[in-house]
């Protein structure tokens, strides 16, 4: 055999080996067709999932800021109620204390003059009665006497 009889063999086996790797590429492509696919859809999908999970976060973000904004506005009226309550407490401590000091003062006059108690009885015993019997003018199956003590109290105070 001549050497090139060798060298059409050794092409004919180049070219049968490029065809057995043509087919080889071909089929290789072929079957990488579906996966692509899937693997592409699956990116699709996993894109549109991305964009729903940043389009929730946004809202979720935008959510957050209103109840933030909500709660500063309900801080500042629970202050200003608690510093009206403050101003409140201050101004029945106030209240008290000049109740206080008049009963004080009253005390001390009706102690000072105890002739005018006895008037003062006599009176109270005359609004009630007429009180009585304007009860008894509206009702006389109900009649009750009412009579309260004029007399002053006996007490000795040591000042």
């Amino acid at each position: 055999m001549d050497s090139t009889m060798w060298l059409y063999i050794a092409l004919a086996i180049v070219v049968l080996a490029l065809i057995v790797a043509g087919i080889g590429v071909f089929l290789f492509i072929k079957g990488m067709k579906e996966p692509m696919k899937k693997i592409k859809g699956s990116a699709d999908n996993l894109k549109d999932r991305m964009d729903k999970l940043k389009l929730e976060t946004t809202s979720l973000q935008h959510h957050t800021n209103e109840l933030k904004e909500d709660m500063q506005q309900k801080t500042e009226k629970v202050t200003v109620f608690l510093d009206a309550a403050k101003g409140t407490k201050n101004s029945v401590v106030d209240l008290n204390a000049s109740v206080h000091a008049i009963t004080s003062g009253i005390a001390s006059r009706v102690d000072r003059d105890r002739s005018k108690t006895a008037q003062v009885n006599q009176w109270t015993n005359t609004a009630f009665g007429l009180l009585d019997l304007a009860k008894n003018r509206k009702n006389p199956e109900k009649r009750e006497a009412a009579y309260y003590s004029t007399s002053v109290p006996e007490e000795r105070h040591r000042y």
